[in-house]
């Protein structure tokens, strides 16, 4: 008896822990194969009409619009220039600025003798950079700070247009703005009080000048083949928001030329073709790539043939 009771609970055990299998609803049948072809297309890609849409916003730091990212109100805001450039790439692009000026701004003797044509080209960058960041419509490192900034930076590049004691001096000052911008201190700079416009921020020329490091020493080598491709991404992505963004600064009213009917066509044929580059590397592909950056250089040239900086 104790035998036949040690076998059998173990087994009334199990079986009342065992649930029953649930009822399954069956698969569906499709029998009327003329219905299902007035829900389904046998290829949808077929169907498709017109080009892929890709999305053309920076892959990184694309501005919010939420608290702090309020517009600010200055004559010169068009919005949107998170859809050209992003937040890190700025901020990249004021570091690599801070860099050249610490090796470039050093002895009065250097900066007499040719440091002050670079200095302008720095600080006519950095002003642009700081002229977007007061637009920006989005969160940005330093908006709070961005009018004042952008207006010294102006008025220093445009001293630096000689190597004078007074000009050295400034550009110094300027030194040690970026050092304390990037390290988080505060610059007490005010903004001019003038009616804002693009043409009083950055002169043509050394944004030309930017856009010739862009294309010729970057993004052309690093184009030119799949490997150079794949090996400096990143770097071709910054320098396409820095293109996108240049061009548009060209035809901001009031910039040189910048309401001018053709000379818009190219800048705008660039901001495209800046664009287009972003979406190459989005998408992986280097021939795209490489026809994109095509695009911008064929613009510069063109562009060069009627006007000159």
């Amino acid at each position: 008896m104790i035998g036949l009771i040690m076998v059998v609970c173990p087994v009334l055990f199990v079986l009342g822990q065992s649930k029953p299998k649930p009822k399954r609803v069956k698969f569906p049948e499709f029998k009327d194969d003329a219905r299902i072809k007035t829900v389904f297309f046998s290829k949808a890609l077929e169907k498709l009409a017109g080009p892929r849409q890709i999305n053309t916003a920076p892959m990184a730091g694309v501005g919010n619009t939420g608290a702090g990212g309020s517009e600010p109100e200055t004559g010169g805001m068009t919005g949107k220039w998170a859809e050209l450039i992003s937040a890190p790439t700025i901020e990249d692009e004021v570091k690599a600025i801070k860099l050249a000026v610490d090796t470039g701004v050093d002895k009065p003797s250097q900066f007499s003798g040719g440091g002050y044509q670079n200095a302008r080209y720095q600080f006519s960058v950095a002003a642009a950079m700081f002229g977007i960041i007061a637009e920006f419509d989005g969160d940005v490192r330093w908006k709070s700070q961005a009018l004042g900034i952008r207006d010294v930076f102006a008025r220093t590049a445009g001293n630096c247009k000689v190597g004078s004691t007074q000009a050295y001096n400034e550009a110094k000052l300027r030194k040690a703005d970026l050092q304390d911008l990037l390290g988080g201190a505060t610059v007490d700079a005010k903004a001019n009080a003038e009616d804002f416009n693009w043409s009083r921020v950055v002169d043509r020329a050394p944004l030309m000048q930017r856009l010739e490091v862009a294309l010729d020493e970057r993004l052309s080598p690093m184009t030119s083949s799949a490997d150079e491709f794949e090996s400096n991404k990143e770097t071709i992505l910054h320098e396409a928001e820095i293109v996108a963004a240049m061009a548009h600064i060209f035809t901001r009213p009031q910039m040189e030329d910048g309401d001018d009917e053709d000379y818009a066509g190219y800048a705008k044929k660039m901001k495209s073709g800046a664009l287009d580059l972003l979406d190459a590397v989005k998408l992986n592909d280097p021939n795209r790539a490489a026809s994109a950056v095509g695009v911008m250089t064929q613009s510069c040239t063109e562009c060069h043939e009627l006007y000159r900086s």
